[in-house]
């Protein structure tokens, strides 16, 4: 092929110098015969540039859509048109390849020359060129909702097409500012608005789509950050989040907020949500259970959501239920039982999971007949048949342990942590298993509330340290505590429930969170005579405790009363002989010596209090477990012989505490042999005695010396941060073998900061301290 060319060449040589002479335009056409191999050539060069260019681009596009960026829409343009102009560059090297340039050839290898020559020089070269001037091939996007996202588990039901379809209505008419969907707890209005959402979100209807969850007790800073996160909205201070998010909702972009489960006239302004005259291009929408909030609201497009019809209960149920219906011996019970459930999704959902894996008749038997039994005594009101079947899966519960842990569950509040739950439930006599240390359970408390999730009675929180209730699943479970274990909560009618003396004496447990906590104030002192009461719950409260406040109370186990707003605490506290769980976290407290006589006592949390001193009675303490001083930021002094006295102390969490550590205070550590986790800080090195504890604990956040520890994005067990001035100070922890996340920093008493390590961190000196790297 090559000679070939070069006749060609050779032959046309004179014949094209003549040629530039006659004409520059004659010459312009054989000069692509005359450069025919050059052109090619110079096209395969670029074309293998382009390529290497292409997936250089290509790896900055994959490394950005793993961090969920957003590609540039010139990038991909770029890529499109590379993409086709290799194609084509390709293409025509093949035809070269397969048809070798010769004189009878001379009209299509003249062609085939001029498009390489253009292919290089008009395209090649220009997009090689465009990629230089790409600074970044993405940008940063808010991560999508996960509920946007595309399902299989909402299902389409006929007879909420036309609810969808006025609700889609709604949203596509200029004229609608507000949208409302009601209906009783549990009917599916949350999974209704949320496929409408997804629906407007593939249509592109709106530039952004931001749902967000109203609890029953209001938080409006809560809300305003969860509105301001999914838009991108930040805040420098309090004071400007009303009229931040005032700004961005009136923008002129298109926005739908959907605000999820209110229960009462909120005011929008105060979120900063603007009005329908100042919306811009925002819209709203609200579910509820009453329609009088929308009403209040202002709201006049309203959508009511009834329960299923029968084949569409059908169809929940036996996704739910799964295979198992199609058990032979079953014969029409899963249809009975779901006909029993009266088309509600929570109840249908609810039983069904009960049933799932359970292939006996006679459990679906027992089942049906407890559907059909009906309790007056127990649920009472509209709702009384389908909550007394959402009791059926507390019914269905394997022990009593599951049962106890649900039920104190509902006293507490959604998005509550595991960690608070365990205080709650450690010394309540719940969880079984004989002398269970700490963390013995701590994990078995887990495991209860993973089955409780797996049995649809608690949901995730926003984190996975947090867990929820379905407001039906609670009003089921706090009727159950009432009426079967005389809970009190505020719930019960006052006059009818709280005043008779007769019921309170049978109380053994009472929750009152935030504001409920006035019912106390209206029977304070006459009517609360409490002897059988175990568990006391009152967070948050602004009731002023009496000083004989707790003289009927002697049973009492666990007390919490975080949030407490005064100065002393009653000095009826010490008549409490049976307390073992004491929380007073975020008080306001000054004085704890009292709490010394309380000699059963084995849980004791003072987060955040603003004591200066913990004083020598708390060494009477003999029984207690776990102690946490956490971030109490007026926490000086630790008076010697308490702590060595807490001999059965499992755990002891002191970190953020501006702590004078002696050396002879720390030493006392040594003496807790059952240690097994610790939060401390020492800022003062040079007390740090020569072995902090009897023996490596399991989990622990130490840091010795003046610095802070730097929390990682993962947990870890065993945190050790250092602040060293020599090797020697360094093996005086030769005790942490299993390190798993070590920060070390050189100390200088001449420099106020922390220098470059000067010391060999790999050297033989140092690396015995660990048994392997950390």
């Amino acid at each position: 092929m090559v000679d070939v060319a070069g006749s060609i060449g050779g032959v046309l040589s004179p014949i094209l110098e003549v040629g530039k002479w006659l004409a520059a335009p004659i010459w312009r056409q054989f000069k692509y015969l005359y450069n025919y191999n050059t052109n090619f050539k110079n096209l395969e060069k670029q074309v293998d540039k382009l390529k290497n260019t292409r997936d250089e681009i290509q790896r900055k596009v994959t490394a950005a859509e793993r961090n969920v960026e957003e590609i540039k829409q010139n990038v991909k343009d770029w890529q499109k048109d590379v993409n086709k102009t290799i194609l084509e560059a390709e293409q025509l090297i093949q035809e070269k390849t397969n048809n070798p340039p010769c004189f009878k050839r001379l009209c299509s290898n003249y062609k085939q020359s001029k498009k390489a020559f253009k292919l290089k020089w008009d395209d090649i070269d220009q997009l090689l060129q465009q990629e230089k001037e790409f600074d970044q091939v993405s940008f940063p996007t808010i991560p999508q909702d996960i509920w946007l996202r595309s399902t299989e588990d909402y299902l389409a039901f006929e007879s909420r097409n036309s609810t969808v379809k006025n609700v889609w209505d709604a949203l596509n008419d200029e004229n609608v500012y507000m949208i409302g969907v009601y209906g009783m707890g549990g009917i599916g209005k949350t999974t209704l608005v949320q496929e409408v959402g997804r629906k407007a979100q593939k249509d592109k209807l709106f530039d952004d789509i931001v749902f967000v969850e109203v609890t029953q007790n209001l938080d409006i800073e809560k809300v305003q950050t969860e509105i301001a996160e999914k838009l991108g909205v930040k805040f420098s201070n309090k004071s400007e989040r009303a009229n931040k998010l005032y700004e961005r909702l009136k923008s002129g972009k298109k926005i739908l907020l959907i605000l999820d489960n209110i229960w009462e006239n909120v005011d929008l302004k105060t979120i900063g949500i603007p009005s329908k005259i100042d919306c811009g291009g925002c819209k709203l929408m609200f579910t509820t259970r009453n329609l009088d909030v929308l009403e209040k609201i202002g709201s006049t497009n309203n959508f009511k959501i009834g329960i299923l019809e029968e084949e569409e209960a059908w169809i929940l149920f036996a996704r739910m239920a799964g295979d198992v219906i199609q058990t032979r011996e079953l014969n029409s019970l899963p249809n009975d039982i779901c006909k029993e459930c009266k088309g509600l999704p929570i109840v249908i959902s609810t039983i069904a999971k009960a049933l799932k894996n359970r292939s006996h008749p006679s459990d679906w038997k027992v089942a049906l007949k407890e559907l059909r039994a009906h309790s007056p005594t127990k649920f009472i009101g509209f709702l009384e048949k389908e909550y007394m079947k959402i009791a059926l899966s507390y019914d269905y519960l394997r022990d009593d342990e599951l049962k106890k842990m649900f039920l104190i569950s509902s006293l507490m509040e959604n998005n509550d942590s595991i960690s608070d739950l365990f205080k709650h439930v450690v010394y309540l006599d719940i969880l079984e298993g004989a002398n269970l240390t700490m963390e013995d359970a701590q994990d078995r408390l887990d495991k209860l509330v993973r089955d409780l999730k797996d049995a649809s009675l608690l949901l995730d929180g926003v984190t996975n340290k947090q867990f929820a209730m379905h407001d039906v699943v609670r009003v089921v479970a706090l009727t159950i505590a009432y009426v079967d274990h005389h809970v009190f909560t505020a719930k019960n009618d006052i006059e009818r429930e709280w005043k008779d003396r007769d019921k309170l004496k049978k109380c053994t447990k009472i929750s009152l969170p935030g504001r409920s906590s006035t019912i106390i104030s209206q029977l304070w002192p006459n009517d609360l005579d409490c002897p059988t009461l175990e568990y006391f719950y009152m967070p948050n409260s602004y009731f002023e405790i009496p000083k004989d406040f707790f003289k009927v109370m002697p049973k009492l186990k666990v007390l919490n009363l975080v949030g407490l707003h005064q100065s002393s605490l009653p000095s009826s506290l010490r008549l409490l002989k049976n307390l073992q769980t004491l929380c007073l976290d975020d008080s306001t407290i000054k004085d704890v010596a009292i709490i010394g006589k309380l000699k059963k006592l084995k849980v004791l949390s003072l987060k955040r209090l603003i004591i200066k001193e913990l004083s020598i009675e708390i060494g009477q303490l003999t029984e207690l477990r776990s102690l946490d001083l956490s971030n109490c930021r007026q926490l000086q002094v630790i008076v010697p012989n308490v702590i060595s006295k807490l001999l059965q102390l499992e755990e002891f969490h002191i970190k953020g505490c501006p702590i004078q550590w002696k050396v002879e205070v720390l030493e006392e550590l040594k003496l807790l042999s059952n240690l097994a986790s610790v939060e401390l800080d020492i800022k003062d090195n040079k007390v740090q005695p020569k072995n902090l504890f009897a023996k490596e604990p399991k989990k622990y956040k130490i840091s010795v010396g003046d610095c802070w520890f730097l929390y990682p994005k993962y947990e870890y067990l065993r945190m050790l941060e250092v602040k060293f001035d020599s090797i020697s100070s360094l093996e005086e922890l030769h005790l942490f073998k299993n390190v798993e996340l070590l920060s070390l920093a050189e100390f200088s008493e001449d420099e106020n900061h922390i220098q470059d390590s000067k010391i060999d961190l790999q050297s033989k000196e140092i690396m015995p301290l660990f048994n392997e790297k950390v």
